[in-house]
């Protein structure tokens, strides 16, 4: 089991319909609205790094109001 935490930038206004989508995704376990230089902290948790790398890019970051994204993959 991979756990990433992911931060997340999104067009303003566009928060709550981000965390919405999110919440969505069975690899999204918790995401919450944050004040600071990012809008939304995501945690994640995938089988193995391929699908952690394809929830990224094909889930989370295909969000059309995500602006950018940072991700740390625990150790």
């Amino acid at each position: 089991m991979v756990t990433a935490f992911v931060l997340a930038t999104t067009r303003t206004g566009k928060e709550k319909d981000v965390l919405t989508d999110l919440l969505r995704i069975e690899e999204v376990k918790e995401a919450h609205n944050v004040y600071g230089d990012y809008d939304i902290f995501i945690k994640t948790e995938a089988n193995d790094l391929d699908t952690l790398n394809d929830v990224l890019v094909r889930k989370i970051r295909s969000i059309g109001s995500i602006s950018t994204t940072t991700t740390m993959i625990c150790l």
